[in-house]
């Protein structure tokens, strides 16, 4: 049994000839041509940002659309999110006097439910060793 390629080649056997006019026709001296201009530096610069992308973007192109969306993703989401700044100012008061005895009040009774706060203990920190040659004792009384 033939595989697909095997069929493929013989059906299109008889247009190579054909191909190959064309190539040395028309597609050969232009391929020649820009080869031959590499000495212009713009040709560099096009020629580098090409081998950039072909071995950078190309080979991982399924990775990098998924960090787009990903950062698209964090921008709609930063956005939808953000609140205006302006609003926030305006809209900032001072708390009155009653604001401020509820508050003091509210203190008051969450005191009294959990009781007096006991200081927090701090555990007392070590000493550096001392000098554990003769020669740094020696310094130090000298």
């Amino acid at each position: 049994m033939k595989t697909p390629r095997e069929i493929l080649l013989k059906r299109h056997q008889t247009v190579e000839p054909k191909l190959d006019r064309m190539w040395n026709k028309s597609l050969a001296p232009a391929v020649a041509a820009v080869c031959d201009r590499r000495d212009s530096k713009y040709n560099l610069f096009l020629a580098a940002g090409w081998a950039l992308w072909r071995e950078l973007v190309l080979p991982s192109r399924r990775v990098w659309a998924g960090l787009a969306c990903a950062w698209v993703l964090i921008a709609v989401l930063n956005l939808a999110s953000a609140e205006p700044a302006t609003k926030a100012v305006s809209q900032a008061k001072p708390p009155s006097g009653e604001e401020l005895r509820a508050l003091i009040e509210q203190r008051r009774m969450l005191a009294q439910l959990i009781g007096p706060l006991s200081e927090p203990v701090y555990p007392q920190k070590r000493t550096a060793p001392g000098p554990r040659s003769e020669r740094a004792a020696q310094t130090t009384v000298a």
